[in-house]
């Protein structure tokens, strides 16, 4: 298995357990089915998409299917959150999306996330790099390289 794909895995099997642990009171999940690069999860009143990318590019946005609930789940990474400030204003676009930085091994927080179209209506736009650079901070930065050295 390439290195890409066992980070994948983990992050996939990171995912799935976050979203059963979420669920254990409301009990909302019908199923959850894992493909390779992605989780979907039915509930009682949506489906929700979990893409899995360690690391984005801008091909990204091209994927995002604009009623779609999907979640994208990716690395912590300074390359993610450069990513994230150079497309705000292309995600901003997308109401149903949430981001989620993870880093599972961090001493601090293991996550933070964030629906850019909602932040978007509430943020101070002048200050928003450097909330969104403070929101990073909240979980330690980790990158593929880090994380295959961890599982």
């Amino acid at each position: 298995m390439a290195e890409k794909d066992v980070i994948v895995k983990f992050i996939r099997e990171w995912t799935v357990g976050y979203v059963k642990h979420r669920d254990i009171l409301t009990k909302n999940i019908i199923d959850i089915k894992e493909e390779p690069d992605r989780v979907i999860v039915k509930f009682k009143d949506k489906e929700q998409v979990f893409l899995i990318r360690p690391t984005v590019d801008d091909s990204l946005v091209e994927e995002i299917k604009k009623d779609e609930n999907i979640s994208i789940v990716v690395l912590n990474s300074k390359e993610n959150l450069n990513f994230l400030i150079k497309n705000w204003s292309k995600l901003i676009k997308f109401e149903k999306i949430t981001i989620f930085f993870i880093n599972p091994f961090s001493e601090l927080d293991t996550k933070w996330f964030i629906s850019p179209y909602v932040h978007d209506k509430i943020c101070d736009k002048d200050s928003l790099k450097l909330g969104l650079k403070t929101m990073f901070e909240t979980v330690e930065s980790i990158t593929e390289k880090d994380i295959t050295k961890n599982i």
